[in-house]
């Protein structure tokens, strides 16, 4: 295991790493180094797969091939791959609404009745609202067949963008009517991780059955974009397959989990691994899950406390639920911006370095950071970490936050929580427009298309959007910066990425002039 500073910024990580080089487990590091180099096609946006006459690939040079077999260049291409990774982000997250049983047949909500009187204003004009759910079955890459149809194709790229945003809306209206506190995390109980979209019966029989086993306490931990707030997060320092190493009883799979690798790496650990979806009624799967979970914690051994799985805090949700609070410590200077930083850890950066840098830039500002996804779940992790880099000025900005009863740093949870984070920062820009505010939603580091889907929303309800990793559309110059500035004119949102993706401090530094440059006077 070389290079193991490489691997995340959290210093306790390393001991995880350690641990599962003893046990000859390889973890997402090595699967990511044996792909180097990447392809340079793919990364660029630059390989089609759309029709069953290629795959195509055009040069990035200039030179020949400069057309597929269909006879679109790399302009085309490149639109066509950003496009379906828009719409495949969309439709995860409507596939999890629908697990969650939050999906319904009524028409979408009417999401401009929560935007500035601008962005509802600017995207009427534009056709893109109201938005219909039946949209989403007239979305079309119509640029994909002809240059001319540009400007249509950006404008169904935001609307995909509204549509998810309504999704979001729908399933957060819903959870939120029935948004209870989970059960208590007990350290010395038994703990089950689901990954993927475990369905919302499945986890409340889970919730149910496990009130005592074997006189012990059931913990039930969900990893994913799309968990509940009423579900318990782990503290699993970026990726499940870490968690393995942290005194897990049980492994609960979801069809759609996107950690193929880990029954492999359970039967490492010894760790028995349950399917969701194979016929049996909630009851029994969550009885079979139990079962062998207990018999697991009877014969197992844990070791350094660095290895024994936390719940995420809950005590630091509380800033979207404080939002008189906010304002007056926006007023008074104590707070001079916001910072939104979303996604989840990935393997082609150092775990969280890029997050951490943001963090440090936006408390330097005193904006106030709230983290969300996977990277919400690490908070605690963080909000450590960044105290040994800069204790002073954490605990300087706290203090002057105590007297609000406010944290500097903040988690709120999944990517159906973010309605909620629009509406706060709509609420305390105070009409002057989140285009003006000192607000920046960062998504530092990700891998899934819905994390990629949510940051066409926030764009297209004319947010600035701060990208950490590389898109796959640099292949094409031209559309790069056309989508750029189109998007723009289109909602207002601006979209800070670039083609070689810059290191975390100079990134960090944008995110800071930025908040500076539209600090409340």
């Amino acid at each position: 295991m070389e290079r193991i500073h490489k691997k995340s910024a959290l210093a306790e990580t390393s001991d995880l790493l350690l641990a599962a080089h003893d046990q000859g487990a390889r973890l997402l590091w090595e699967r990511y180094e044996q792909q180097l180099p990447l392809c340079g096609f793919t990364s660029n946006g630059l390989n089609c797969r759309k029709c069953f006459q290629g795959p195509c690939r055009i040069s990035p040079f200039g030179d020949e091939p400069s057309q597929g077999v269909c006879g679109a260049d790399r302009d085309q291409i490149v639109m066509e791959n950003i496009f379906q990774a828009t719409l495949e982000g969309v439709l995860e997250s409507a596939r999890t609404m629908k697990l969650l049983g939050a999906g319904t047949d009524q028409e979408a909500p009417k999401i401009g009745s929560g935007l500035p009187s601008e962005a509802k204003e600017r995207l009427t004009k534009a056709g893109l609202l109201p938005v219909r759910k039946e949209d989403l079955f007239g979305v079309q890459n119509s640029f994909f067949s002809h240059k001319g149809y540009l400007a249509q194709t950006l404008k169904d790229l935001t609307r995909l963008g509204l549509i998810h945003y309504g999704f979001l809306m729908e399933t957060e209206s819903a959870i939120g009517r029935t948004r209870t506190e989970g059960p208590p995390f007990d350290p010395q109980g038994i703990n089950l991780l689901i990954v993927g979209q475990g369905p919302a019966g499945l986890i409340q029989a889970l919730e149910q059955g496990g009130q005592k086993a074997g006189g012990k306490k059931i913990n039930v931990f969900v990893q994913g974009a799309h968990r509940l707030s009423s579900n318990m997060a782990a503290a699993d320092h970026g990726s499940p397959e870490l968690a393995l190493g942290m005194n897990l009883d049980a492994l609960i799979v979801a069809p759609n989990a996107m950690w193929p690798g880990l029954e492999t790496l359970a039967a490492k650990y010894g760790i028995p691994v349950i399917l969701t979806d194979d016929g049996k009624s909630f009851s029994r799967t969550a009885s079979e899950a139990i079962d062998q979970a207990s018999h697991h914690s009877r014969n197992a051994f844990y070791g350094t406390s660095s290895r024994m799985i936390q719940a995420a805090s809950a005590g630091r949700g509380s800033a979207l639920l404080r939002e008189q609070e906010l304002k007056q410590a926006l007023d008074s200077g104590r707070i001079q911006g916001v910072a939104v930083l979303f996604g989840e850890a990935n393997a082609k950066q150092t775990f969280f370095d890029r997050t951490l840098a943001l963090m440090e830039a936006a408390l330097a500002e005193k904006a106030l950071v709230l983290l969300g996804g996977d990277l919400g779940s690490q908070v605690d992790a963080l909000v450590t970490e960044l105290g040994k880099r800069k204790a002073v000025q954490l605990s300087s900005f706290a203090s002057e936050l105590e007297k609000d009863g406010l944290y500097p740093v903040s988690s709120f949870g999944s990517a159906f929580e973010i309605p909620r984070v629009v509406s706060l920062l709509n609420t305390l820009a105070q009409g002057r427009g989140v285009g003006a505010f000192p607000a920046v939603i960062a998504f530092p580091e990700f891998f899934r298309a819905s994390t990629w889907a949510s940051a066409v929303s926030l764009l297209s309800l004319g947010f600035t959007v701060q990208i950490g990793i590389r898109l796959p559309f640099w292949g094409s110059p031209w559309l790069a910066q056309v989508l750029k500035a189109e998007w723009e004119k289109i909602t207002g949102g601006t979209l800070l990425a670039a083609p070689v993706l810059p290191d975390a401090g100079t990134q960090a530094e944008e995110m800071a002039s930025l908040l500076k440059a539209r600090r409340v006077r």
